[in-house]
């Protein structure tokens, strides 16, 4: 069983059974619930228990995004496994390119890099308000608002556990970008301002900041 899987086995269970937990808590999975919260998006990130965006919430406060993330219609927003993922990759390619073991791309690297700028975080942000509930299997297409272009779409899995106590559809929302694989939501529809606020996404654990998850070397 990977690990996606487990923890996505894990966070349902918990939403079941620990019913003495608060809306704001946790984060639910693959909408299986919505959760309203009073809280702003970028406060709702910075306010994670186990600090999943601290260093997402670094990257918004060094470009000066908090208010273009808080006044957005939706944020699919990478969490810090994703930001360590792009990180391990520039190291490895700068020990490759040095031939130092030694070498390592840092946060303070990242920070100062001509090559990564705001568009790598409003690559995430959109104007329109997105939900699970609304998307469509043929998916649409929106313009981040840094103007790129990304089919949103819900698809339907096919994993048997999802399936063991009821026939009813289990949908993920997915984030995808032409000629790169498709990056499934570990969380979705966060509706934050008490649903006037940013419709908030999480995307998986395994989607890599800026470069995506194909094409990596490129």
């Amino acid at each position: 069983m990977n690990l996606f899987l487990k923890n996505s086995i894990i966070v349902l269970i918990l939403f079941m059974s620990i019913t003495a937990c608060t809306k704001d808590d946790y984060l639910t999975d693959s909408g299986v619930a919505k959760a309203e919260t009073e809280l702003t998006a970028y406060d709702y990130l910075k306010a994670h228990k186990y600090k999943m965006f601290d260093t997402l919430i670094t990257l918004v406060d060094h470009y000066n995004l908090k208010e273009t993330i808080n006044s957005s219609g939706a944020f699919f927003a990478p969490n810090d496994y994703s930001i360590r993922r792009f990180l391990k990759i520039k190291t490895d390619s700068l020990q490759a390119s040095t031939g130092s073991d030694e070498a390592k791309y840092t946060l303070d690297d990242l920070l100062n890099d001509p090559e990564v700028t705001s568009h790598s975080i409003l690559q995430y942000v959109f104007n329109e308000k997105i939900e699970l509930n609304t998307a469509t299997t043929a998916g649409k297409e929106y313009k981040t608002q840094a103007d790129t272009l990304i089919t949103v779409k819900k698809i339907k899995t096919l994993d048997n556990v999802y399936y063991q106590h009821s026939d009813a559809p289990v949908y993920f929302l997915y984030y995808c970008k032409e000629g790169k694989l498709n990056e499934v939501c570990q969380t979705t529809d966060i509706l934050t301002q008490n649903g006037k606020g940013t419709v908030l996404h999480v995307l998986n654990n395994t989607h890599v900041f800026n470069l995506f998850s194909k094409g990596l070397g490129n």
